[in-house]
């Protein structure tokens, strides 16, 4: 495609074929946190080492995103989808059937992370070419159906935990529904990106340099906003079982509850992008984070530390949709690109955070562990006010989304 221009689409596309992948990678994503005293305990894995199986996950999404970018342009997005869900089902089985200690686990969650990344990149990826205005919008709307995952698999897997189930046999029933999602995911159209290539150096410098400080403080936020949100995803339900004695069911309850908090927000935001600007959403929302946060470490009581967490899932929410729908200033093909960037700088967020968080649990106890989750979004508060006046300099103005139209991708 070197020295074409890449046309974008005159009418939007419908988003329709995109929910069945982002809710398969919302169940994927949190399945690990309710599940996590189960398997410390049966794996007899210290508190210290438990961030080391999420580095794992993380790892293997960031990986993902490079094979993606670099090795897969030739498979159609939508094969691209069902191949990772029948990997997923392969690495998961395995992880529930053969997993026997600390690094087994690691080796087969990698390969989960690697194939799960694609379900979670992809729509966006596409929301970010195919989608030019009101792009935070649709962003939103395929990100709420994500929460919807995340929120339906923390009760299923508590009460499987309650009922006696071994978080073995949760795996291994992981497996199979990935391997109807991908039959689902083969019988659904999709659209591809028009001019997709594995990327090369030269085109990753072009990116970069077009608006290299906007890119720069979009990472950075992504990168701050992810390990606070995915701190709580992975930690939450083992400090409810740690600090109040919680049963495995109420423990995976506050993973419900932080994401049910997560899915109302992002519905609510949906109206509020009408009435006002990103930044001023983006900086509210981290503020809201912030507080909640510090919240659940400090409640004295379970009851309240639950209501903490669900309120602390609003204030993230939006978070990641609205940082995300700045993709939208790049053009054409570069959107795709940045949107990449982004989920890489979000997995990098979700492997430092988490794991620091073990050692720091084990040094300085858990609510101070939990409540440190306030001091990223409260920078990214901070970010908000210079992604607003970034999005405003001229060239990206100039050659951004106003542009409406493609680049040369040679």
């Amino acid at each position: 495609m070197a020295g074409q221009e890449v046309a974008l689409p005159a009418q939007p596309h419908s988003l329709a074929p995109l929910y069945p992948a982002q809710f398969f990678a919302g169940v994927v994503v949190i399945a690990l946190g309710p599940m996590l005293n189960s398997v410390l305990r049966d794996l007899h894995i210290s508190l210290a080492q438990a961030g080391i199986v999420s580095i794992g996950f993380a790892f293997g999404r960031l990986l993902g995103v490079l094979l993606l970018n670099f090795s897969l342009a030739r498979v159609p997005l939508k094969w691209a989808l069902v191949g990772s869900a029948w990997v997923q089902a392969i690495g998961l089985a395995a992880a529930g059937l053969f997993a026997h200690g600390l690094w087994s686990l690691f080796a087969m969650y990698l390969v989960v992370g690697i194939a799960g990344v694609l379900p979670s990149i992809i729509p966006g990826m596409w929301v970010g070419y195919h989608v030019r205005e009101h792009t935070a919008r649709s962003m939103l709307l395929v990100q709420f159906v994500f929460a919807i995952g995340v929120v339906v698999a923390p009760p299923v897997i508590g009460a499987a935990l309650g009922l006696g189930s071994s978080w073995r046999w949760i795996f291994v029933g992981e497996a199979a529904f990935a391997a109807v999602m991908g039959v689902v995911q083969a019988a659904l159209p999709l659209t591809d990106i028009p001019g997709r290539e594995n990327l090369r150096y030269r085109q990753l410098r072009e990116v970069a340099g077009f608006a290299p400080r906007f890119l720069g403080v979009m990472l950075l936020a992504t990168f701050l906003y992810v390990g606070s949100e995915s701190t709580i995803s992975v930690w939450v339900a083992k400090f409810e079982a740690d600090s109040f004695g919680a049963s495995a069911a109420w423990a995976a309850f506050a993973v419900t509850l932080f994401w049910a908090g997560i899915m109302v927000g992002r519905y609510l935001t949906v109206f509020l992008t009408r009435r006002h600007r990103s930044s001023r959403l983006l900086a509210f929302f981290a503020a809201v984070l912030a507080v909640f946060a510090v919240a659940v470490g400090v409640s004295p009581v379970q009851a309240l530390s639950q209501v903490s967490a669900f309120l602390c899932g609003l204030g993230a929410s939006a978070i990641f949709s609205l940082i995300s729908g700045y993709t939208s200033k790049f053009p054409g093909w570069y959107a795709s690109v940045v949107y990449s960037a982004v989920m890489v700088a979000a997995m990098l967020g979700s492997t430092v955070f988490p794991y620091l968080t073990g050692p720091l649990a084990q040094w300085a106890g858990f609510r101070m562990a939990i409540s440190f989750t306030a001091v990223p979004a409260v920078i990214v508060l901070g970010l908000s006010f210079v992604l607003h006046r970034l999005a405003g300099e001229p060239k990206v103005q100039d050659r951004g989304i106003l542009a409406g139209g493609g680049v040369p991708l040679g």
